[in-house]
């Protein structure tokens, strides 16, 4: 097929032959990235004569952190040579995925690290066909929607906390599960999250949240039950559904309080038209799959 081919070394020139094509938007998805390699691009986008928009999706896990793969430091240095940068967080991200404007696209096992780009044996996908990277912007534009839109004062508080994690890290060897600054980390997280923000231009309720994930799931892997639903959705937000909140009313306890919102989510959807449920087989399924806004509508 045109437009597609394979890239097996040579990654830094294979990177720098993507920033050079950016004319509007640079979008990097990838749950590891370094301060090289951020530099790098940083160098680049000031050569550029128009603004670049920025997306960045990425993964603020506490092991991250602890361990510098993630460098919420590098993201600040990008914040600050582009102003027009924007920062996301995906509860277990995996994907690496780099996109200028819809023109070229590198779909790979590379992260945005030093080793990724100069050191490490990684494969991916050179990306060039229009009709591949249309969809592949969309997806990026879900992905975007149900995940949590970061603030400058949150990057700081993840350099803060990073280094506190890193010396815990060195001290306790890896079980930087016990570190207060871990509770710290998730617990900003969820602030974000619930914090009123403007995305797409629509104001996201918690609701929205949990019903714009199941509406990507149902279209990513097709019909599911409840059941099925809950692990997927506590992986992406493993912020928002703690197991260890319960919903209480009068004194009665009613099970974890995400499942209920989950579960108001998925009627809020049903009401809308937006999904239906087979009550043979307990599964949800998309009424439609093609929707105009990552999401649906869900004012």
């Amino acid at each position: 097929m045109l437009g597609i081919s394979l890239v097996t070394k040579a990654w830094g020139e294979a990177f720098y032959k993507l920033f050079a094509q950016v004319k509007e938007e640079f979008v990097l998805v990838a749950p590891f990235i370094g301060l090289e390699p951020i530099r790098t691009l940083c160098r680049i986008l000031q050569t550029k004569d128009t603004s670049i928009t920025v997306h960045c999706v990425t993964n603020f896990a506490p092991q991250s952190l602890a361990r510098g793969s993630l460098r919420a430091d590098a993201l600040l240095q990008l914040l600050a040579c582009n102003p027009d940068t924007h920062i996301y967080h995906l509860g277990n991200l995996h994907a690496k995925v780099y996109l200028a404007d819809e023109q070229a696209a590198l779909l790979t096992s590379a992260n945005f690290t030093e080793a990724g780009l100069n050191r490490n044996a990684e494969i991916g996908i050179w990306l060039a066909e229009p009709t591949l990277l249309h969809a592949l912007r969309r997806y990026i534009q879900t992905l975007r929607h149900i995940s949590t839109p970061l603030s400058e004062a949150d990057l700081h508080f993840f350099v803060e906390k990073s280094e506190h994690l890193q010396e815990g890290f060195r001290q306790i060897k890896g079980v930087e599960a016990r570190l207060p600054e871990v509770e710290e980390v998730q617990e900003r997280l969820i602030q974000a999250r619930l914090r009123s923000v403007r995305l797409g231009g629509q104001r996201i309720s918690e609701n929205q949240i949990f019903a714009a994930t199941i509406l990507h799931l149902l279209e990513e892997k097709g019909p599911l039950r409840t059941e099925e639903l809950h692990p997927l959705i506590q992986a992406l937000h493993p912020e928002l559904c703690d197991d260890s909140v319960e919903r209480i009313i009068d004194g009665v306890r009613f099970g974890r309080r995400w499942k209920h919102m989950v579960r108001n989510a998925q009627q809020y959807l049903k009401r809308n038209g937006l999904i239906g449920y087979d009550a043979q087989t307990r599964r949800w399924f998309l009424r439609s799959q093609t929707r105009d806004h990552p999401g649906g509508s869900l004012d």
